[in-house]
Formats: C-alpha cells, structure tokens, sequence
C-alpha cells in the first residue's frame, strides 16, 4: 500500500481497519516500513520487497501527486511489474491530479465493491 507518509497516515489506518472488516483474501504488507535506508540502495531493496506483491494500492489524496515518497514508490512498484490501482480517499476527486504513473482508469473511489473487482478480477475458467 502506497500512501503520503507526511500526511495521511490516519487515512491509511482507517482504510486499513475498513478493509480488514471485508474479509477478503489479501494481506497488506508495507515495503519501504518506516526505517532508514540508504538512499543509494532504498530503490533496490524496495523494489525488491514490492515483488512478493501482485498489487500496488495507491491511497490517492489531494496532495498525493506532488507527494515525493508516493510518486517514487509507484516508480519503483512499475519496476517490480505491480499493477498499480489507486483509491480516491480524503476528499480527492476524479479531477485530482494523480501521482506519475498512476492511470486514471486504475483508479476507484473508497467503494469496496469497485476496488474488489479492481483487486480480486474474477477468472476465466
């Protein structure tokens, strides 16, 4: 999950908490985790952990498309072939300026039925 680290880390508790309640088969995992790294290795060792991942959630704010820490991860997740989808929470709107390399057609509201297509696409059999 990819947030504003600077501001929204409220937000992402609650979105967390929420989406504990659906009960659905995903685990959340943090791949930079508050902690020091080089910034001459912080690429590589995150890119490295994004891989045990299938999804990048972008929790998409107002000011997340200036956000230094969000746009570098959505980078970093590309690099590690993540599909990236993004949730509009904190007041953002389909008009919010989305980070780099995040597509607006990968982006959903705070609706659990639509980001649960977006996450778990049912498949052909």
């Amino acid at each position: 999950m990819i947030f504003d680290l600077s501001r929204e880390r409220l937000t992402a508790r609650k979105f967390l908490h929420e989406m504990a309640e659906q009960n659905w088969p995903v685990q959340v995992t943090g791949a930079s985790k508050r902690e020091d790294l080089d910034p001459r290795h912080k690429e590589v060792v995150v890119t490295d952990r994004m891989r045990t991942a299938t999804v990048a959630l972008v929790l998409v704010t107002p000011m997340s498309g200036v956000s230094r820490n969000v746009n570098e991860e959505i980078k970093f997740a590309k690099r590690a072939n993540l599909n990236v989808v993004g949730v509009l929470v904190a007041g953002s709107t389909a008009h919010t300026n989305l980070p780099e390399g995040l597509h607006r057609s990968r982006v959903v509201g705070w609706d659990w039925g639509a980001l649960k297509k977006e996450l778990m696409p049912k498949r052909d059999i």
